[in-house]
């Protein structure tokens, strides 16, 4: 990794604001382009409370930031990392967050809960649904993935993760309020290996090939 990294300063890079954060082979990643430049694995992530999508997001803005770039909101980072765009539809209301006791436990669809990614519990919205969701009070916005249902104590209508509820400043109120737009996947899914030729004739997953810098 130190390498990749010498080797990207060392480079004349022609336009560093093409650094950014990328889901490469399903973990989060960083590009130079449409060059994959290094990987966050769980072994990195597992050794701090930060989930890998924002230890990413932070890596590509500490080198946007050496090569005097202008560095990526949290949001702008994850609407690159995830390949998100803005739908029309929106939802407003209360948010509440969880975690404690929940952290470790099944959620609804299956996962282990880990309050330090940025999901989101709702009674209805389909799993992996994206939202950006604002706290009104503070204008701060989180991309947020649904994996969970709730919350069950109305008005609540939006349970966030504690690491989502961190990024937006809600940890300490404990109930905002918030204004939300659903998110819809723009891209297709990057990988660093080619797929193999198949005989099946169902329509093939959409794939971006990368390389690696």
């Amino acid at each position: 990794m130190q390498q990749r990294l010498n080797k990207l300063l060392q480079s004349k890079v022609s336009d560093p604001s093409l650094l950014r954060p990328a889901t490469v082979d399903g973990a989060p990643a960083i590009m130079a382009g449409n060059r994959f430049l290094l990987g966050v694995n769980k072994e990195i992530s597992s050794n701090t409370t930060r989930s890998a999508d924002l230890i990413a997001i932070d890596w590509v803005n500490n080198l946007r930031s050496a090569l005097k770039a202008p560095k990526l909101s949290l949001t702008e980072g994850q609407q690159d990392m995830y390949g998100l765009v803005y739908s029309n539809e929106k939802l407003s209301g209360l948010a509440s967050w969880y975690g404690g006791y929940f952290h470790g436990r099944t959620t609804a669809n299956g996962e282990t809960y880990n309050q330090n990614d940025l999901t989101v519990a709702h009674k209805t919205l389909p799993f992996n649904t994206h939202l950006k969701v604002t706290y009104t009070k503070t204008g701060k916005s989180v991309i947020v993935r649904v994996n969970d249902r709730g919350p069950y104590i109305p008005p609540r209508s939006l349970d966030l993760s504690l690491a989502a509820a961190r990024c937006i400043g809600s940890e300490t109120a404990g109930v905002v309020s918030y204004e939300a737009v659903i998110m819809q996947p723009n891209q297709p899914k990057m990988t660093l290996n080619a797929p193999l030729a198949s005989k099946d004739k169902k329509k093939p997953q959409q794939l971006a090939v990368v390389s690696e810098f």
